[in-house]
């Protein structure tokens, strides 16, 4: 018999796993649900997006997305895939609980890389503010109101652009 102490300590080593568990001392967080579980795209009825010194409107006239307060047409697959992904915005994990992390995160009241605010048809109101520190991989985002702040793993969300050319239709550009 090869090893005789080298076999009893390897089953005393997998008793004491499994006997005494390898479990981590924390809690696993809750699997994260979407930030509007029950809303949709078609739900909206406007979107503003704010960035630092400007200010873009979307709004759903006749079933159909205009930009703009002149309501221009949109190029309507590229602003409904934004609108889509808006409501439908599902948290990668809670990163901060208190209000003096938001401007590390760029989530403050009045520090964010872009704040949208989703107006639905049932005149309900929600404001995200999104936060794209330069350094980071991920974009952060928290409701207003709420204190948690949430990495979201969309490259969208990093640079949302204000650019009113860049959403309206080919016809309108």
């Amino acid at each position: 018999m090869k090893h005789p102490k080298m076999k009893s300590a390897a089953l005393v080593f997998f008793l004491i796993i499994l006997l005494g568990g390898c479990s981590s001392t924390t809690e696993p967080e809750a699997a994260l649900q979407p930030l509007f579980p029950d809303l949709h795209g078609w739900d909206l009825k406007q979107v503003s997006i704010t960035g630092a010194e400007t200010t873009l409107d979307f709004k759903r006239v006749d079933c159909v997305w205009v930009v703009g307060s002149d309501n221009r047409p949109s190029d309507e697959p590229r602003v409904t895939a934004l609108a889509e992904k808006l409501v439908s915005i599902t948290p990668g994990g809670r990163v901060a609980l208190a209000s003096d992390r938001y401007g590390d995160f760029k989530v403050g009241d009045d520090n964010f890389t872009r704040k949208v605010v989703l107006t639905f048809k049932d005149r309900s109101s929600f404001t995200i503010l999104i936060g794209a520190p330069a350094l980071t991989k991920p974009a952060y985002v928290r409701l207003a109101g709420s204190k948690e702040v949430y990495w979201v793993d969309e490259s969208l969300f990093k640079n949302i652009s204000l650019d009113k050319a860049f959403w309206l239709a080919d016809t309108e550009s």
